[in-house]
């Protein structure tokens, strides 16, 4: 079964939502919800470093 594979379209005639900036969002809710991910991806790296350094002091211990 082959999924059909829709041409894209050049870009002169692409439409940003942004034509000014078109790699910045252009509603500033989807800029911080970027920003919620970016801290909750930066949070659970933190937790793993943690959890990480506990198993090692743990198998040194023994």
């Amino acid at each position: 079964m082959e999924t059909e594979k829709k041409p894209e379209a050049p870009a002169e005639q692409k439409e940003w939502e942004n034509p000014v900036a078109p790699e910045k969002p252009a509603d500033h809710r989807e800029e911080e919800q970027l920003e919620r991910q970016m801290r909750e991806a930066k949070r659970r790296h933190d937790n793993l470093e943690e959890n990480q350094d506990e198993a090692t002091e743990k198998e040194t211990e023994n």
